[in-house]
Parts: C-alpha cells; structure tokens; sequence
C-alpha cells in the first residue's frame, strides 16, 4: 500500500501564495497536521520511506516517521518559476499554466514534471509491489501520482488538489 501525504501547511498555503521550490517552513497548524497523520499511521510498519528534500516535506515526515528517509528529488514540488511568491488568483494561474505548457518564465514544462513523477511511480510499482511505502510530497506531486495510480479524472482540474494540507490518501501498489 502506498500512503501518500501532502505536507502540512506553511503560511505560503495559508495566505494562498505559489510555492514551487522556494523553502517555506510548516507554521504550528503543519506540525499539528503532521502529528495527526503520525497518530493515524503508528500501527503501519513500512518497508520503505521516501520524500521530497524541500524542508515543509521533510519536517512533515520527519515528525511521522522515525525510521530511515530516502529523500528523492522526483518529489521536490513543480517549479514555479516567476510565479513563487505570488497570490494565487483565477488569473495568475491561467498566466502559470501557460507558462507551463511552453517551459517559459522559469516554469517547469508540466509535461517534464509529470515525466519525473511518473518515473518515481513506476520504480513503486516495479521495486515495492505489495509493500507498505511512505511518501511525502507536494500538492502537484499528488495530483500526478494520484494520476499514475487512479488515471486522469473526467472533470480534469489540476488547479484541485485530491489532498489538503497535512492529508492522506492511500493506494494499491
């Protein structure tokens, strides 16, 4: 089973700004989400931990998990580019995905970013079939492994995130 967290909240989701790859900290509501996940999984025992080495990530499984963490950079956040910082609005996001298609204004190209995570989903399923994986990531990494396992939703929005801040979702591996 492979257990997916989104890391929990920092003041950049709280205040809705982009993050991206720019390090933010989880604010006392992230750490209290991190702790809940950390109560709900203590009866799991995990093959195999992995997780994104930007900080908010870390310290959320860092607070879930005690044993070892492979950090894999296929879940550090999609970059943002020109847009880390800014406030998420209808309008800034239009301008982003834009911007994503064609790789421009420092944006990862969304077909590149997808490709990096879909290559972390594949080594799941080829290498811990069956067993019990920790992964912590970001809110874009979820919804392409939420992709990867459960396939393209009919209403496809990738500005909704499946998981919130400090969630869950699990799947079969």
């Amino acid at each position: 089973m492979v257990y997916l967290v989104r890391h929990g909240e920092t003041d950049w989701n709280l205040f809705k700004r982009a993050n991206g790859i720019t390090e933010t900290f989880l604010n006392g509501t992230g750490i209290e989400q991190s702790k809940r996940q950390a109560d709900s999984l203590k009866d799991v025992v995990f093959d195999a931990c992995f997780c994104s080495p930007l900080m908010r990530a870390r310290q959320t499984c860092e607070i879930i998990y005690k044993g070892p963490i492979t950090f894999d950079n296929r879940l550090i956040e999609m970059r943002c580019g020109d847009f880390e910082g800014m406030e998420e609005t209808p309008d800034m996001w239009k301008s982003f995905f834009r911007a994503a298609e064609r790789g421009e204004m420092g944006v990862e190209k969304l077909g590149d970013f997808m490709k990096r995570s879909f290559s972390f989903c594949d080594m799941l399923k080829e290498k811990y079939q069956g067993k019990n994986v920790l992964v912590v990531a970001h809110a874009a990494n979820v919804r392409a492994i939420v992709y990867y396992f459960r396939g393209k939703p009919t209403e496809y929005d990738f500005h909704k995130t499946p998981v919130k801040s400090g969630g869950r979702m699990t799947f079969e591996n």
